[in-house]
């Protein structure tokens, strides 16, 4: 009866540490899962422009929000809109941009193959009232997509595209 008791007694505390086990793991697994994410494929968080005043609610201020679009150039063939002509494109239609960089998406596969489109983005951080226009020129909301931030391409280096004959 002894041996019994041990027995069911040993199977409750071996039971008792196999989940405290499981939840320790558990634990473990989702913060390393969260510290494997690469930083560069967040996206920058919108934020405001600056502190409210003392004499307005902080509702009241303005956020900025990042904006997207293809580069639209090809692979072997370069070509595509710069920074500084979607910089401007985005001023021509009235919306002030705060700061811009060049950025790959991360959310889609592109096949290699010359011709072929890249992943290529061009990115600008706007006031969240002048989305609106920055639709109409063509931009979408960057929070929609994954992509990370990359050093612009040297435009000058890109061999033009191959000329056809008639």
């Amino acid at each position: 009866m002894k041996i019994r008791i041990l027995c069911v007694l040993a199977a409750v505390v071996m039971l008792a540490a196999c989940g405290q086990r499981a939840d320790h793991d558990a634990g473990v697994e989702a913060e390393s899962s969260a510290e494997q994410q690469p930083a560069e494929t967040k996206t920058p968080p919108a934020k405001a422009e600056e502190p409210a005043e003392a004499g307005e609610p902080a509702e009241e201020a303005e956020v900025l929000i990042w904006v997207f679009r293809q580069r639209q150039n090809r692979q072997c063939y370069g070509g595509g809109m710069s920074l500084d002509e979607s910089r401007a494109k985005l001023s021509d239609s009235g919306v002030a941009v705060h700061e811009s960089h060049c950025g790959l998406r991360t959310d889609n596969v592109y096949t290699a193959g010359c011709g072929k489109p890249t992943g290529d983005i061009l990115l600008h951080l706007i006031r969240g009232n002048a989305l609106d226009a920055a639709l109409n020129a063509g931009y979408g909301p960057a929070e929609q997509i994954k992509y990370q931030i990359v050093e612009c391409p040297d435009d000058s280096a890109e061999s033009p595209a191959p000329a056809t004959s008639s």
